[in-house]
């Protein structure tokens, strides 16, 4: 038996759309390993947060992408 709880069902996937495409990521990635898993071009460096060469839009906002995690539903810009 784990130690941790979470609220997170095992397996769960949400639901965004990158540049017009549909992917299904699991809930709980962060935006950029997403990206990258999905073969979406990005530019990172640090993916934490600090350099901020992944940034990109996110339902018209510009979001850092390794600190972003999509709830589902999101529509996301890599061009910003």
């Amino acid at each position: 038996m784990s130690r941790y709880r979470t609220i997170a069902k095992p397996r769960a996937t949400v639901t965004i759309t990158v540049d017009g495409r549909s992917l299904q990521i699991p809930y709980r990635q962060s935006l950029l390993a997403a990206l990258l898993t999905n073969g979406v071009a990005t530019d990172f460096h640090c993916a934490i947060g600090q350099c901020q060469r992944c940034l990109v839009r996110v339902n018209g906002r510009v979001e850092t992408a390794c600190l972003y995690m999509p709830k589902g539903g999101e529509t996301v810009a890599t061009n910003a």
